[in-house]
């Protein structure tokens, strides 16, 4: 199994500003509005710091996606392999619950790719389906290498596998949200992974007959 590298260490500076752009983005805002010194001030920087570190806003969102994803990935592929060594029914509900898991670990985080999926901004709807896409290649390899569901063809993987990210990535929002239907919401996301592979399955025999 290969995974993606760890998350990169940032600098303190680079990492405070990553930080306080992702707590003013949380509430909805884009990125992409932030001004530099209500940016610094948060960070409790000099605003020229801003300057040392990256080039526009638009960099520093997609560094901050970026480091997010790199640290998201990995962590699915463990619980993925480990999953599948256990159990590999267990597969769906494990990665299910580490994903929202880490979800509440980086609300910010979340709530801010959330917002920039429909935002204003072209590069950083880019930035966020880029990172979503290589989320669901990385699915797709493990389902094909474990043996998850065999007898569906690659590019079939890849199309459910793609359905399956942005959902769960959507579910996010109700999950940071709404406490008392975190459970049921992990319930939901095992059924619903379960139903498309099943089905995806039943139609490859169709086909074959």
């Amino acid at each position: 199994m290969q995974t993606a590298p760890d998350e990169p260490e940032f600098a303190p500076g680079k990492r405070r500003l990553i930080e306080a752009a992702l707590r003013l983005a949380a509430s909805g805002r884009s990125l992409a509005t932030l001004g530099i010194r209500e940016l610094a001030r948060e960070a409790g920087l000099n605003p020229n710091t801003f300057y040392r570190h990256f080039d526009t806003l638009d960099d520093l969102a997609r560094e901050a996606l970026a480091s997010i994803s790199a640290r998201l990935r990995p962590m699915l592929r463990r619980e993925r392999w480990l999953a599948a060594h256990d159990e590999p029914f267990s597969v769906p509900r494990r990665a299910c619950a580490a994903f929202f898991g880490f979800v509440l670990e980086h609300r910010d985080a979340f709530l801010c790719a959330l917002a920039e999926y429909h935002g204003t901004s072209a590069a950083l709807r880019d930035a966020v389906r880029g990172n979503l896409n290589e989320v669901s290649q990385e699915m797709a390899d493990d389902v094909v290498q474990l043996s998850l569901v065999p007898g569906l063809s690659r590019a079939t993987v890849d199309e459910i596998c793609a359905q399956i990210v942005l959902q769960l990535f959507h579910l996010s929002h109700e999950y940071i949200h709404h406490a008392a239907q975190r459970e049921a919401l992990v319930g939901y996301a095992e059924r619903f992974i379960m139903r498309l592979f099943a089905g995806a399955a039943m139609l490859a025999q169709h086909d074959m007959a």
